[in-house]
């Protein structure tokens, strides 16, 4: 098949079947670029066996397709040539909305003026007093919950000494 006749075949209708059998990648690729260029999309591909491939096209009907198949077929009323050397770029992706607001304060961090309170990262559970999550919950101090044994070293005669 060559370029008019596969040109002749996009007459506009939903649906186009063609039957190119053995094809090369970029005859394959030619094939596309055409019926992209006419205002199709491909919608299915098969195989025939030995007998090569099945490619059916349908007819894109977005306003984009359109208009790029109404300036195919106006190019090639004035004698040009199937394709356009230079495809014009899509129009951009509109741009992403901004952020809605969320209606909160932000949050300010919590100091403590009362000694022996924890920071504000350590306070959990609501208390009886106020039934808030954030009251001030006493800070340990000493030792921590587990006692670990501590190793200490020692140096004699030139040795290090380990003991518990």
């Amino acid at each position: 098949m060559d370029d008019d006749e596969i040109r002749a075949r996009f007459d506009g209708r939903s649906r186009v079947e063609l039957l190119p059998g053995l094809v090369t990648a970029a005859r394959r690729h030619r094939i596309d670029d055409i019926a992209h260029a006419l205002g199709y999309r491909l919608l299915e591909v098969w195989s025939l066996g030995p007998a090569g491939t099945g490619l059916r096209y349908q007819r894109d009907d977005a306003p984009h397709a359109r208009r790029r198949a109404e300036q195919t077929i106006a190019r090639l009323r004035a004698g040009g040539p199937v394709l356009s050397e230079i495809q014009p770029a899509p129009p951009p992706p509109p741009s992403a909305p901004p952020p809605a607001p969320t209606g909160q304060r932000p949050r300010r961090p919590c100091t403590s003026t009362v000694p022996g309170t924890a920071p504000a990262a350590s306070r959990r559970g609501p208390t009886a007093a106020t039934g808030s999550a954030h009251a001030a919950v006493p800070a340990r101090s000493g030792s921590p919950t587990r006692s670990a044994p501590r190793l200490t070293l020692a140096r004699e005669g030139g040795r290090r000494l380990g003991s518990r």
